[in-house]
Formats: C-alpha cells, structure tokens, sequence
C-alpha cells in the first residue's frame, strides 16, 4: 500500500530542505486543522524563470526517489503500480510545460497573454500553473493551458486554481477560466466545480456552490482536490 508519509497535504511548520518521498516531513490534513495558506505562496514569475522552475521540479522527481523501481525479487502492488503511472503523468504534464516554454510561445497571437505561475512551499516550487487570457475576446473565459503539482502533493492544487480564477477576475473576466483536461484528469476538475460547454470544460465561479466570494476575492469552499 502507499503510505501517506509520501504525501503532504498539509505542510509541518518543522519541514525544511528539499522535498523528498523518503525523507520528507508529511502529514494528514485530516489529523491536524490549521490552515495550508500560512505555509505556501503563489508568485506569478516570467517565461525564463518558469522554465527553470519546470525543469527544478521534474529534478527534484528523479533525485527524490518519488519513482517506485522493481525488480525479480519484489513485484510492485497495485498501489505502487498506480503511484508509478501518476509519477509519469505528472512527468510528462512538466515535460510539455517545459517544450512550451523552450518554444517561447512563437506563433502566438499579440491579443494572448500569458501569465507563469508558482506554487512555493517555503522556497521549493511544488506546482505551477500556465495561464493564457485573450483580450480581444471580452466575454471568453480565461484559459488554462497546463497545471500540475508535484507527486508529493495532495490537497493543494485548489490554491492555484484560486489563485488562476481571481486573476481571470482581475483581467475583467468575472473569474471565468476554461481548459481542455486529459481524460483521467475530469473528475478532479468536477471536484473544482468545473462542467462542459462545447469542447471546453469551463468554470464559472459565481454560478457554482462550490465557491465563495469574501473581501473581493473568490475562494474555493471544499478544499479536497
């Protein structure tokens, strides 16, 4: 069985140094309650830097020893096989964020915008999120081009979410966002509140009661994705 010692939701005041599956300090969001956002930060950065960050994280995976290996002595259970198959998948959403960002967004139209940002706990990168917003199209959701957490991380990819919906709000977009998602990725974003209009899964926070509005800023009520 996977052991919840390799994932942090949660993050312990005490952690400190680069996150590891075998040396980090993890806990259960559900065995203590005090509130993630006093632990992690969200910083919009440039194309450059989130490049950097991109290839820190998928290092910080291979040197980690987050990939579970077998060999003729030990056969992998279920829960490692399907540990493995989410390291992949989470390795493989950082290598394409890292060919767009190399690719510099060439052949992007002047009316796209697009914004980089960083989830931090303490100064180690666990997430990102790329975000594109056309201005020429007042009434079009706010887009969501790649979002990923590291494989360590449960129950935090919400802040970005939070954080991609108040900047649609900002742009003048009502906090709006639309995305295309990988299909093992749906339910997560049903979770978020997300449904389908045409071939887009969209988000439309006013109209979902899974988000709260407070001091000018949407938030998301149910933190359990």
């Amino acid at each position: 069985m996977i052991l919840k010692s390799k994932f942090f939701s949660i993050l312990d005041s005490d952690i400190a140094g680069p996150l590891t599956r075998n040396e980090s300090n993890l806990i259960n969001m559900a065995s203590r309650v005090f509130n993630v956002k006093n632990f992690i930060t969200i910083r919009e950065v440039g194309l450059q830097d989130a490049l950097c960050i991109a290839n820190r994280i998928r290092t910080n995976m291979i040197n980690g020893d987050w990939f579970i290996g077998s060999n003729q002595s030990r056969q992998l259970s279920q829960d490692q096989e399907r540990w493995n198959s989410r390291y992949k998948a989470t390795y493989g959403i950082l290598t394409q964020i890292s060919t767009i960002l190399e690719s510099k967004l060439e052949g992007v139209s002047a009316s796209i915008e697009h914004y980089f940002f960083v989830m931090f706990f303490q100064e180690t990168p666990i997430g990102m999120l790329i975000f594109s917003n056309n201005k020429a199209k007042a009434t079009e959701p706010s887009s969501i081009v790649e979002f990923v957490t590291h494989i360590g991380v449960r129950n935090c990819g919400f802040l970005l979410m939070e954080y991609a919906v108040n900047k649609s709000k900002t742009l003048g977009k009502n906090g709006n966002v639309k995305l295309i998602p990988a299909p093992a990725a749906r339910g997560v974003y049903f979770q978020y509140g997300f449904g389908y209009q045409g071939g887009y899964m969209v988000l439309e926070p006013a109209k979902s009661d899974k988000w709260g509005f407070w001091a000018g800023e949407y938030y998301f009520k149910a933190s359990c994705v």
